[in-house]
């Protein structure tokens, strides 16, 4: 009999043990089954059940991605819908988990897509992780897609100048934050992402608001600017220097510009490369040029040379008593030249001439009223030129595209 008993008590324990093995299982079927329940009632005919359905499927978290996705393939329109934005809100929610995580501990935490390919440009620093955050934080949409084929962040990033565009005509423009213009800088500078020109005018637009002024320039009290150095404006320096590359016509002009006004000297490798391609427009030439010599120095003045015999118009003329000035790319590249070897333009026949402090000249100054007054200057300048010895480059001449 006690043999009996404990042969019973032996089962009983088995069959506890069994149970225990099972029951997790059933529960998992049974959890399986209400999300598939729950991904049907997205489509269904109240609008109760299918909010409730995704206020569910949402609470669920990314268990529930495989059913959406074949929801996504297979189902109906409204299914299709409703489980886009399902997924949306479920990708977005495990999103700011890794960023808080990321910014608790950093990469070793979480890894954010574009992290990678931002910290080689700007460092590790805490600086530049807070920056990331901030783009993070400001543009989840876009940063969270970009591991995702290149047109697809070129779409979101197309979506998203339009929003910006209808930010402008509502005059909230203090609304911008200096998270988004870093983020549509930064996702547009990627080699692979093409950007079309409406929202490349719109990218520069805000890089004009206050967002991002803000951050190159301080204005005194004085009425006078100070340029800000630190750490975070050094990267969106670089930020905006990378992005340049799509200048190619009147964004070129207006990317100078503002690299000019900021005092963005990373810009100076896309201006060479400008002055240097021969296929470069005439009108963007001749700001690649001021560029060069704003931010050059002596060694550029073989970069300038380049330029030197160039007699492609510049669109610019002025008219002094009854003469008529006008400036062609070759004047530009002699009067830079000379600012760049530290001489005095007007000595050399420029005689009009104007530039900042910063050598950034106004080349509506620096035209002539005809090419004898033109071949005086150049004499002049071949003359020095030949006293004039220059430093070797820091790197190999780019060949001329």
């Amino acid at each position: 009999m006690l043999i009996k008993n404990k042969s019973l008590a032996q089962f009983a324990s088995l069959f506890i043990f069994i149970g225990c093995l099972i029951v997790p299982q059933i529960a998992t079927v049974q959890a399986d089954e209400q999300t598939i329940q729950l991904v049907k009632d997205l489509s269904s005919r109240k609008f109760s059940i299918r909010q409730n359905a995704m206020t569910g499927l949402i609470e669920r978290g990314s268990d529930v991605v495989p059913e959406l996705e074949a929801a996504m393939t297979n189902g109906s329109r409204e299914l299709r819908f409703r489980a886009q934005r399902v997924l949306d809100a479920v990708e977005h929610n495990a999103y700011q988990l890794k960023l808080e995580a990321f910014m608790q501990s950093g990469e070793d935490a979480a890894v954010l897509p574009g992290w990678d390919t931002f910290k080689t440009l700007s460092g590790t620093s805490s600086t530049a992780r807070r920056l990331f955050v901030l783009m993070c934080r400001a543009e989840p949409d876009l940063m969270r897609n970009l591991d995702r084929e290149p047109g697809v962040i070129s779409a979101i990033i197309t979506t998203r100048c339009k929003e910006l565009q209808q930010v402008f005509r509502t005059y909230k423009r203090d609304s911008i934050q200096l998270g988004t213009v870093a983020a549509l800088l930064f996702s547009g500078g990627i080699d692979s992402i093409k950007v079309d020109d409406t929202s490349v005018k719109t990218i520069y637009s805000v890089c004009n608001y206050d967002a991002f002024r803000n951050e190159m320039y301080i204005r005194n009290s004085n009425g006078t600017s100070q340029y800000r150095r630190t750490p975070r404006s050094s990267i969106l320096r670089q930020l905006f220097a990378i992005w340049m590359r799509h200048g190619q016509s009147w964004d070129a002009q207006m990317a100078f510009n503002l690299a000019m006004q900021y005092d963005i000297r990373q810009c100076l490798p896309r201006a060479i490369a400008l002055v240097r391609a021969k296929n470069t427009p005439c009108h963007v030439a001749q700001i690649a040029l001021v560029a060069v010599t704003r931010f050059g120095s002596l060694e550029n003045i073989r970069d300038l040379e380049i330029r030197i015999d160039d007699k492609g118009f510049c669109g610019v003329q002025q008219r002094i008593g009854q003469k008529l000035h006008q400036t062609q790319l070759r004047d530009i590249a002699i009067a830079g030249a000379l600012l760049l070897a530290d001489q005095k333009p007007r000595e050399f026949g420029f005689s009009r001439i104007s530039y900042t402090n910063q050598k950034q000249i106004s080349y509506a100054t620096v035209g002539f009223a005809d090419d004898m007054q033109r071949s005086i200057t150049r004499e002049k300048y071949d003359a020095f030129r030949s006293t004039l010895e220059l430093p070797e480059p820091n790197a190999p001449d780019t060949p001329d595209e």
